[in-house]
């Protein structure tokens, strides 16, 4: 997508859009009126003339009625186009929102949430705005521009020169004090996402922050930035500080040159008072568009930086749902009994970095209702393996199937809702408990809750939570131990009765007791579904079927204390 394709958001509003431009273009037409108005006023009241014999009252009365008009207009078509601003804005941020909700999970372990949120509120506004408040109102501009300049024209070509040139020059000079703002305004952006960046990051692991007294450490790492913001927003002000001044000194000595040469003009007699008003009023009325089209180079900039930032997101390819529609044995349809079939890694390699392979060779077979314990130390690849299996990661090479069909010709809805994936980084929802566990299947009844609960083993603690099952659990479940997250994690992931089951370190964070009636409870729970562990807890082989131990990159199968292998 590059700039241009975000013109596609005016279609979907053409006609309000154009009712909109009409809207400007009239107020812009009553705008050009005025000034003809106050010159025959004045004409009128200095000769005695009057204009469609009128008398002065009703002159000014319908005068008057002019600034009304113009003011209902320019309301009218200001509402519209910021409404208008606004359902663009709605429709390019939910848009923008639902391509990062598909995109890899590699695009969010290599992006800062921060950037991500400056996204979805500062860039989306930017394109919004110019593209429904400054593009539309090039048209009114333009005719006032045009408009004033030929009218001017007709009452002293002398003067409407001296103001074309005055004000495109007035402007130049704006232009060449104001182009420092820009780049400060660029690293102003940078670093106010930068600062959400840091109190996201902070937040999110505010007990990991609190528990190693990082306090005044993340303290000063957030205070280095806004002091940076500071320092930058100080060259901003300055800027600006200077620019009023200078502004103001132009324009007096722009409109003192009109007056002198008016005035000169007058004496010689080529020019009336109240052509002399008109005129004025004009030069006034034309330097309002001069304005919005020498902003519009700063604003179109702008608008460029903010597209060009979403571009690179809209240009990452969201996870595809499925690579093709042909399976091993030639069979594209698929169900669920497919999921109640073999696992089967054949030459399955992957790696993170390509000079260095994180899994290589790997072979291996898992049959429907077997559990399987793969064991390893951290940073191994154990965890990758189940992310394989749910396509948060690719392999570099070789081929997963699941039921003898390829795991990419399974859509990734069919996929996910089919294999409950217990992570060792829980994750929770700010809300309750039941709301925690019926995250994946929100129709769920609350018998059907409880069920899973008990299941988890979490049936107990819950009912001991002061509100119960509508307890709230915080960000994260913060306001949850570690053994209570896992255990509602786990409850959430039976929720979906999935024929696949991936149990990341699934008991890491309960104690010895928990861990007895884990295993003692597991072939009861789990009956009926292929399970596979990672763990570095030797203790779990007494419960599998097949006990695999990462070395060397590669997967050893070892003798169960079930004795089975494959």
């Amino acid at each position: 997508m590059t700039f241009y394709h975000f013109f596609n958001l005016l279609k979907s509003h053409k006609l309000p859009l154009l009712i909109a431009i009409a809207l400007m273009v009239a107020e812009s037409l009553v705008s050009l009126s005025v000034p003809w108005f106050a010159g025959k006023f004045s004409e009128s009241i200095l000769n005695g003339n009057t204009i469609f014999n009128l008398t002065y009252i009703q002159i000014a009365l319908l005068w008057l009625s002019l600034f009304v008009l113009q003011a209902f207009l320019r309301f009218l078509s200001t509402y519209r186009v910021n409404f208008i601003g606004a359902k663009m804005l709605t429709e390019l941020s939910c848009r923008l929102y639902d391509h990062i909700q598909l995109l890899p999970v590699k695009y969010f372990s290599n992006t800062k949430k921060g950037e991500t949120l400056a996204l979805l509120s500062n860039d989306v506004t930017i394109i919004s705005y110019f593209l429904s408040g400054v593009l539309t109102g090039l048209v009114p501009a333009t005719l006032i521009l045009c408009g004033a300049l030929i009218l001017m024209a007709s009452i002293n070509t002398t003067i409407t020169l001296i103001i074309m040139l005055m004000v495109p020059a007035f402007f130049i000079v704006l232009k060449l004090l104001g182009r420092g703002i820009r780049p400060i305004s660029e690293h102003l952006v940078q670093r106010q996402a930068d600062s959400v960046a840091i109190a996201s990051e902070n937040l999110s692991i505010i007990k990991l922050v609190k528990a190693f007294s990082r306090e005044k450490t993340e303290s000063n790492r957030f205070k280095a930035n806004a002091h940076e913001i500071q320092q930058l927003r100080k060259k901003q002000l300055k800027i600006q500080a200077i620019l009023s001044p200078v502004i103001q000194l132009l324009v007096s000595t722009g409109v003192l040159v009109v007056v002198v040469v008016s005035a000169i003009h007058y004496q010689s007699g080529s020019l009336t008072i109240p052509d002399l008003i008109t005129l004025l009023m004009y030069g006034l009325l034309f330097a309002r568009p001069m304005s919005s089209l020498a902003n519009l180079y700063g604003q179109a900039q702008q608008a460029l930086g903010a597209s060009h930032r979403l571009n690179k997101v809209f240009s990452i390819s969201p996870e595809p749902d499925s690579y093709s529609h042909d399976t091993i044995d030639g069979n594209s349809s698929s169900s669920n009994d497919d999921f109640y079939g073999l696992i089967s890694f054949k030459d399955v390699e992957f790696s993170y970095d390509t000079n260095e392979p994180l899994l290589k060779d790997i072979n291996i077979n898992i049959y429907p209702n077997q559990t399987v314990v793969i064991l390893g130390s951290n940073g191994t690849g154990k965890s990758t393996l189940l992310h394989l299996l749910v396509r948060f990661v690719e392999p570099a090479a070789g081929q997963i199937t699941i039921g003898n069909k390829l795991l990419n010709n399974f859509k990734l809805s069919d996929l996910r809702s089919n294999i409950g994936l217990v992570s060792q980084d829980i994750a929770l929802c700010n809300g309750t408990v039941a709301d925690n566990i019926a995250f994946g299947y929100p129709q769920a009844s609350f018998n059907e809750i409880e069920q899973a609960a008990k299941k988890a083993g979490a049936h107990k603690f819950i009912s001991e939570l002061d509100s119960g099952y509508q307890t709230q659990v915080g960000e994260n479940g913060i306001l949850l131990s570690g053994g209570q997250r896992q255990r509602i994690s786990f409850a959430r992931a039976l929720m979906t009765d999935p024929a696949i089951l991936l149990l990341d370190e699934p008991t890491s964070m309960i104690d010895h007791e928990a861990r007895s009636d884990f295993k003692q409870s597991f072939n009861e729970v789990l009956k009926n579904k292929t399970v596979i562990m990672v763990s570095h807890e030797q203790g779990l082989a007494e419960i599998a079927d097949q006990v695999f131990v990462v070395k060397n990159n590669q997967l050893i199968q070892t003798t169960s204390t079930k004795g089975s292998v494959t």
